[in-house]
């Protein structure tokens, strides 16, 4: 999105309302965001990056997708849960190619061309197979000692499937469920969520219980049941309550889609030296591009270990590289215990102030750890470091733009 032409403005002296007064006028205009579930981390981890991606609306224009507006691609692939895995996969090629038609755009508009923009386009592509590839081999993990999947489990004869990507409003808190489900036996309905993670899935879990992003998908859900938004949508029993969310955690595998996807063969070898000189060794010799369906037996072998990542068996049996757990939606009930509703209340208010508070830019703290995540720069490193009067040059520089997370269709 392009700022509005306009005549020149007189330069701010601070950072405080001259500022907000002039970057309005270049299209920096702060709104009142709904609560999202990644909000209170955010505004914990540096008040000016929420002010700029949530208050302001920045987003790096090649970051920001319609096609994926609702969220990654492995959260994609999970919305066909349903099909096929053969349908399922071409239904992923035909957002893929709707995402690059979109990506092309946005080179277009931002200059970029040649290989700077082959290189984006081949980058999307495979992230969307990866990603496809870890769902599909993931489902046919059995977890622990239940022999079931985490699809036995969704999938189980007592629950209703109610849909995938729910987006859920009650008052200025705004969920988006990657399904839902309503437990005929207890009368009640679960969340699930999926985490994709490097670390162990076992691991990753343990925090879960206590992360702002379940409390607020719980107590959300919990209030929407409270007045009967969620019975009347789903055609549920009127004392339909909270039943708890379901965590499920997927381990990213170490291997990438590449060379080692193409078809091959396999072929003597007869070594020319060394202590073995003159045996004959087994080696594969490729040919053609990489294919999808090499890759993902690769990832159904490193989930199994089986061929060659036999190796990673010993530290599967105590390390699942797929798990689950839940959280009860008791933590709802006050009467039970009240100190989860007390800490939910005091990390809305939180949010809430940053929400709340006059959008200039001084009111915002920064952090300088922000500034570098994961070993490269924050996208938004650019506003940390200078001045508001250079804000609109970087917009169009970096290739920035306005977008309103909160413009999504609401489900329920």
């Amino acid at each position: 999105m392009t700022p509005p032409k306009i005549e020149p403005l007189p330069f701010p002296k601070t950072l405080g309302s001259d500022a907000k007064r002039w970057l309005e006028g270049y299209g920096f205009v702060a709104k009142q965001p709904s609560i999202r579930s990644s909000d209170y981390e955010l505004c914990l981890h540096c008040p000016f990056q929420y002010y700029l991606s949530r208050r302001i609306g920045l987003t790096s224009a090649l970051r920001w997708s319609s096609a994926l507006s609702r969220g990654s691609w492995f959260h994609k692939r999970a919305e066909y849960i349903h099909d096929d895995q053969e349908i399922a996969y071409q239904r992923i090629l035909q957002d893929l190619e709707t995402r690059k038609e979109e990506l092309t755009q946005i080179c277009k508009d931002n200059g970029i061309i040649g290989d700077s923009k082959d290189s984006i386009l081949e980058r999307e592509e495979k992230d969307a197979k990866c990603a496809s590839a870890w769902f599909d081999a993931a489902m046919q993990v059995k977890i622990g000692d239940t022999n079931k999947t985490f699809v036995d489990t969704i999938f189980a004869d007592h629950f209703v499937y109610l849909g995938s990507e729910v987006v859920m409003k009650y008052g200025d808190s705004l969920i988006q469920a990657d399904a839902l489900l309503y437990h005929k036996g207890q009368n009640s309905v679960w969340i699930v969520d999926y985490k994709t993670c490097a670390e162990s899935p076992t691991q990753r879990l343990q925090t879960c219980p206590h992360e702002f992003q379940t409390q607020h998908y719980l107590f959300t859900t919990h209030y929407l049941l409270g007045e009967g938004t969620l019975q009347r949508k789903f055609d549920l029993p009127e004392d339909a309550r909270i039943g708890g969310m379901y965590h499920i955690a997927i381990q990213k595998p170490s291997i990438n889609f590449g060379s080692k996807d193409r078809d091959c063969e396999l072929i003597e070898h007869e070594l020319q030296r060394g202590p073995r000189k003159g045996q004959i060794e087994i080696r594969r010799k490729y040919h053609g591009e990489p294919r999808y369906e090499n890759y993902l037996k690769r990832c159904e072998d490193w989930y199994h270990a089986k061929g060659e990542y036999e190796e990673l068996a010993p530290d599967r049996v105590g390390d699942p590289v797929v798990n689950i757990s839940s959280t009860s939606g008791r933590i709802c009930d006050p009467s039970l215990d009240p100190t989860w509703l007390y800490e939910y209340h005091r990390r809305l208010r939180y949010i809430n102030h940053w929400r709340e508070v006059d959008p200039v830019p001084a009111n915002f703290l920064k952090s300088a750890k922000a500034l570098s995540q994961h070993g490269k720069m924050n996208v938004f490193a650019p506003f940390y470091m200078t001045t508001p009067d250079k804000w609109p040059e970087i917009l169009n520089r970096e290739g920035f733009m306005f977008q309103d997370r909160d413009d999504i269709e609401i489900t329920v």
